[in-house]
């Protein structure tokens, strides 16, 4: 099956996506799974996941903003409360949650021994540019981690841009347990980059200032 581990909904101060017109676009593309990674909330998780009826597994999580960059914390239903990045790492795998480093190639800050502390990358990020992604590529296989197409989607028509390959799961335990199995980017498309920009800009105008 495959799934999209990383979107917004209007939980986030950069998108105004409802999670059940999230919820259905994934159903619609055939998805097997997503998680809705609010920034440091897990509001849009939780409220996906009360509107799945089933139809598709909803992995609990978000992204977390750390001094050096951004962590996707999946599988964790409790908020974490560090922002510092090495003990976000330890606290989502105490959590028994999987971390991934979001648009590494974007993240200047985070070092490679950082990076090796992650259980997986983002191989490629729907709304980074294809230089970026490809310094992404350079740095899961120079790691060797379990690399993942994810959407990044701020926008409704982003869900699925990103999209990879697991074994097929019936819950989203039985997904955790596997999720690091040689996972496969099978769909990489990029977003609009220009919409996806003035989209966050917009957002970021109706909401005011975003802190985060």
């Amino acid at each position: 099956m495959e799934v999209d581990l990383h979107m917004h909904s209007h939980h986030s101060n950069d998108s105004r996506s409802k999670p059940e017109r999230i919820v259905e676009r994934a159903v619609s593309l055939g998805l097997g799974g997503i998680a809705v990674t609010d920034h440091n909330s897990w509001a849009g998780a939780r409220e996906a996941a009360k509107l799945a009826e089933g139809r598709i597994l909803i992995i609990p999580g978000a992204e977390i903003k750390t001094e050096k960059g951004d962590v996707l914390a999946l599988f964790v239903s409790d908020e974490i409360a560090s922002r510092d990045f090495r003990t976000v790492i330890d606290e989502i795998r105490a959590k028994g949650g999987v971390s991934i480093v979001p648009h590494p190639g974007d993240s200047p800050k985070i070092t490679l021994d950082d990076l090796r502390l992650a259980d997986g990358l983002e191989a490629f990020n729907s709304t980074c540019t294809p230089k970026s992604n490809e310094h992404a590529g350079r740095i899961v296989a120079e790691l060797k981690k379990p690399g993942f197409a994810c959407s990044d989607a701020h926008l409704v028509m982003e869900v699925g841009n990103g999209r990879t390959k697991v074994p097929d799961c019936a819950t989203v335990e039985e997904l955790r347990k596997v999720i690091l199995d040689n996972p496969v980017p099978s769909w990489t498309v990029q977003s609009n980059l220009l919409l996806h920009k003035t989209n966050a800009a917009l957002n970021f105008g109706l909401k005011g200032i975003w802190h985060r």
